[in-house]
């Protein structure tokens, strides 16, 4: 039998570790092959390319970003040769599954729940032509003698020491994602993850010995589907000691319930080397009702101490989420929990929208709350009882702008000094989105360089220009790494500096260390920002900014150090 795994992730770079956990229970006694592919890529193309490896089956991984593709794929593989088994699995298929089987005859079985187990007595089954015997079999909906048969959800792994290694031999160049529990211990009603209500560990030893693995085999970036890794506290202090222990390159992400860390988290994370670790800390909202209404808990008083502690030990990179579309967060409401979040100043603050997953509790008090959503994928939604459409259309702008604009990283050093003069965040990015509406910003695709003249023109009309061009030339050079400025950002060239600047270069090279002056060039500017600990510190003085584009490293020197 020749078996293929398949799934469409949503970036390139992403990895599919479902997959891999099939194909460790049924390599042994099968022809196994992985098809990784990304919702980006042809259909056509996919659907010929696994068609030419020849399988006897193919199984699929499907979630909200890939369903609409999988089904097309599916729709050309059993067109082209009908004697394919296709199989489904995954979160997306498991809550309407018998439904799916009746609207399409493409697919053949669709696995509800967790798979590791289940997999390996279907693909026997399918082998043996014995599909009578699956009626015993929990976890699966089939079809058999015109009959759908639904034998509910897959028994629950109690223990994950039993399932395998998905890395043991092959270590993807991607994000590798590591599972070191499943379930839940908060019952938030937009999240699937409150459906598995049993909590479940790896043992310590075990994610050790396998984290040390992907440490040894270089690996850049290991995510954590955890879904609140320190839900266990003792669980997570020891991975994260034994991590800071071991100090390597390999960076590791985290999602975690910042509200409930402690004392003893806070002294384990300073001593945590820069880059290795990142936190993904859920917000949703700081409206006390609305979090009442999505049965979640979390105290924002601590979320927002612990994280400017974080913040302070200037190594662990923090992404905080909101979610807009929540029942009972009108847009005032979600201006004050914006504005919340921002006092934080997080590294990163993502603006998601409700999706009312299959199967999550919110999904069944939909009416209650006045949520209407798309019926396909990603079930987006559209208005509440509380936003009306246009205000939902509104906030998707504002988000595309702040993302743009701060969340990037591209403006850093300007919105660090915008930020720290105004009164009001959300104020500024509305008035920034307002202006933009005037432009062809929300029209067409923007390159770098207009999102920097819009900038620019918007800043001018509220301060001064000589500080937003000295702010918005350092953001570009460092950006870009290109010595051509735009014209809109070049202003009167003080002779003198570069009179200094040319006599001076061999002194400057011998000064900074530097092997040649090839891409050597010098700013004059009024406004010097020096980063001091990770914080931007203003420093208002003539000087003169040395940018070394070959090594892309800058320097600052004053007049008289030039002098």
């Amino acid at each position: 039998m020749k078996v293929i795994l398949a799934a469409l992730n949503a970036k390139y770079v992403h990895s599919n570790l479902a997959i891999r956990y099939l194909k460790r229970e049924l390599e042994e006694e099968y022809d196994v092959e992985l098809y990784e592919s990304s919702i980006n890529d042809d259909v056509l193309k996919i659907a010929l390319d696994i068609l030419s490896k020849e399988p006897d089956i193919v199984a699929f991984s499907c979630y909200i970003w890939n369903i609409e593709n999988t089904y097309k794929i599916v729709n050309a593989i059993k067109n082209a040769n009908s004697d394919i088994k296709i199989i489904l699995g995954g979160p997306e298929v498991s809550f309407d599954a018998a439904e799916i089987l009746m609207k399409n005859k493409s697919i053949d079985f669709i696995i509800k729940g967790e798979g590791e187990k289940v997999i390996k007595p279907l693909i026997f089954a399918i082998e043996k032509n014995d599909l009578e015997g699956l009626i015993d079999l929990k976890g699966i909906v089939f079809k058999y003698n015109d009959k759908i048969f639904d034998t509910g959800f897959s028994e629950t792994i109690l223990d994950l020491d039993e399932i395998k290694f998905p890395y043991e031999k092959d270590i993807p160049d991607k994000i590798i994602y590591y599972e070191a529990s499943r379930g839940c211990p908060y019952r938030c009603s937009y999240c699937m993850s409150s459906i598995d209500k049993k909590l479940r560990f790896r043992s310590i030893d075990l994610i050790k010995r396998e984290l040390k693995h992907l440490i040894d085999n270089n690996v850049k970036l290991v995510k954590f589907v955890d879904r609140t890794f320190n839900a266990n506290k003792k669980f997570a202090r020891e991975i994260w000691q034994y991590l800071i222990d071991l100090n390597p390159d390999t960076c590791f992400h985290f999602e975690i319930a910042a509200d409930i860390l402690e004392e003893e988290d806070l002294n384990i994370l300073s001593k945590a080397k820069k880059g290795l670790f990142q936190f993904e800390i859920g917000v949703q909202s700081t409206n006390k009702e609305v979090l009442k209404n999505i049965n979640r808990v979390m105290n924002f008083e601590k979320v927002s101490q612990n994280v400017s502690k974080i913040k302070e030990f200037s190594n662990i990179h923090c992404h905080l989420d909101l979610i807009i579309g929540l029942p009972g967060e009108d847009l005032d409401s979600f201006k004050k929990s914006f504005n919340d979040v921002m006092s934080i100043r997080p590294d990163e603050l993502q603006l998601g929208f409700l999706k009312v997953l299959k199967g999550a509790p919110i999904s069944y008090q939909k009416e209650e709350y006045g949520i209407f959503h798309t019926d396909f994928p990603p079930y987006h939604v559209l208005k509440t009882k509380n936003i009306s459409l246009l205000q939902l259309q509104w906030v998707m702008r504002f988000e595309q702008v702040f993302d743009s604009y701060y969340n990037s990283h591209i403006f850093e050093r300007t919105m660090h000094y915008i930020l720290q003069n105004v009164n009001n965040c959300y104020d500024f990015f509305q008035n920034l989105t307002t202006y933009l509406e005037k432009t062809e910003y929300f029209v067409r695709n923007i390159g770098l360089v207009e999102r920097f003249k819009f900038l620019y023109e918007f800043l001018n009309m509220s301060y001064e220009t000589k500080i937003i061009k000295d702010l918005l030339i350092y953001d570009y050079l460092i950006t870009t790494k290109k010595s051509n400025i735009p014209d809109f950002l070049k202003k009167d060239i003080d002779i003198r500096i570069e009179r200094i600047f040319e006599k001076n270069k061999e002194k400057i090279m011998k000064k900074l260390n530097l092997e040649s002056l090839k891409g050597l060039f010098a700013i004059p500017m009024g406004l010097s920002i020096c980063k001091l600990n990770d914080k931007f510190d203003i420093i208002l003085k003539e000087c003169i900014v040395i940018f070394d584009l070959k090594n892309q490293k800058y320097y600052i020197l004053n007049q008289e150090e030039l002098n």
